[in-house]
């Protein structure tokens, strides 16, 4: 009788472990391939780069009336390529001088106040400066992730621009 509880124990045993093994590789194979896809999306949202350096230094030009008539001094960007970006939110989004990227000056586009009508961004972003990743989408079109994690879309505006300073 030893020997039969033996050999039943055995095929407990085999049958038990056999099922479960098939399982456990599909469940393996199933996590390592959603560690990979997870390792993919945190370095590709890690992988911003930073911007190149201004390509112009030009002071705003005083117009004697309080304005200045300010042109953009970033440098070229690629398509597609998110850049790390402060972004100069002291006087709201709004401001006409506040996003300056890929040599134009942004509007802010879309849902949402730019500011809170009192020269400071809406929630969600740091003041004075956010620090967030700022990707050219299309040739007339950027998106802001603040540091908060806020999205905003950016219209490229054409030229220069004429304003009073932000104090």
């Amino acid at each position: 009788m030893s020997t039969g509880r033996r050999d039943w124990w055995r095929t407990v045993s085999v049958t038990r472990w056999q099922i479960p093994s098939r399982t456990l590789v599909w469940a393996s194979a199933l996590l390592a391939l959603m560690l990979a896809l997870a390792i993919l999306v945190e370095v590709r949202s890690s992988s911003a780069r930073d911007l190149p350096g201004p390509a112009s230094a030009a002071a705003p030009q005083s117009l004697g009336n309080g304005q200045f008539r300010f042109v953009p001094q970033s440098a070229h960007v690629s398509l597609g390529v998110p850049y790390r970006f402060a972004l100069d939110t002291h006087c709201g989004l709004d401001f006409p001088v506040a996003v300056d990227f890929d040599q134009s000056f942004w509007d802010p586009v879309g849902p949402g106040p730019a500011s809170d009508r009192s020269g400071n961004p809406p929630p969600g972003f740091a003041n004075p400066i956010d620090h967030g990743i700022m990707t050219l989408i299309s040739p007339t079109e950027a998106r802001f992730r603040s540091s908060g994690g806020v999205i905003i879309q950016l219209r490229r505006h054409a030229g220069a621009r004429v304003s009073s300073t932000c104090s």
